[in-house]
């Protein structure tokens, strides 16, 4: 950002993500308006950030979206730019967000298990840690209850994943500490359903930064089926 006009231009790069939709074009003139900003101004601030503009329209693609709610999430205003992503957006959202944070990332993982298959929208991997995550783009509501189905079917994905990835490595997996997550766009009303961790968008990096795989206070999974305890905590 540029410090003369910081707010104006995380408005000018708010709007654009609200207005310009995946292959949509947009006038400039409008964004501007919307971002109380003059055209001059929005042509800055879009072009410092390699925005094309073309006869004063606007046309962007769903990894220049991504780009632009990083950009804004980064000017401090990460669950405005969550909002005005698309459902699919948000997942690639979340994915940009654990890369940044030094996981390595992995979207749309099926896993089998149960006679069935299981789906996780992003699975996140940093040393010993594993974050599988299930992706929520609809306003949290007020009752937990809403939350127990698919923090049941994360719990259970979750085991599945670590079945497989222990498959992969010859059992080598077997001190992998797995979290099912559930990523929302709004504070949950609590921090923990079902054995699953409750994370809004907005608390998503600090989160990240500071998450090890033997925290205490999460329900890590690990083979076999159970609940880890922190080593640290049994040597007192």
């Amino acid at each position: 950002m540029y410090p003369p006009f910081r707010e104006g231009a995380v408005r000018v790069l708010l709007e654009t993500l609200r207005l310009v939709k995946d292959g949509d074009k947009v006038e400039l003139g409008d964004i501007a308006r919307r971002a109380r900003a003059t055209e001059s101004v929005a042509r800055e601030v879009l072009t410092s950030i390699n925005v094309e503009i073309r006869n004063g329209w606007i046309s962007i693609g769903q990894a220049s979206r991504i780009h632009l709610a990083l950009e804004i999430a980064r000017a401090g205003q990460l669950r405005d730019a969550a909002r005005a992503l698309t459902w699919q957006e948000f997942e690639e959202f979340a994915e940009r967000c654990l890369q940044d944070a030094a996981f390595r990332t992995e979207k749309n993982v099926q896993v089998k298990g149960d006679d069935r298959r299981w789906q996780i929208d992003v699975v996140g991997t940093r040393g010993q840690l594993v974050l599988a995550i299930d992706c929520k783009h609809w306003n949290t509501p007020g009752s937990i209850s809403r939350f127990k189905p698919a923090a049941d079917h994360q719990r259970t994905a979750t085991l599945h994943l670590l079945a497989m990835l222990r498959e992969r490595r010859l059992g080598r997996e077997s001190e992998r500490q797995a979290l099912p997550m559930i990523l929302t766009l709004s504070e949950p009303p609590a921090q923990f359903v079902e054995g699953a961790a409750l994370v809004s968008v907005e608390k998503l990096p600090n989160f990240l930064s500071s998450v090890t795989p033997y925290d205490e206070d999460l329900p890590f999974l690990t083979l076999p089926f159970s609940v880890v305890e922190n080593p640290m905590s049994q040597s007192n």
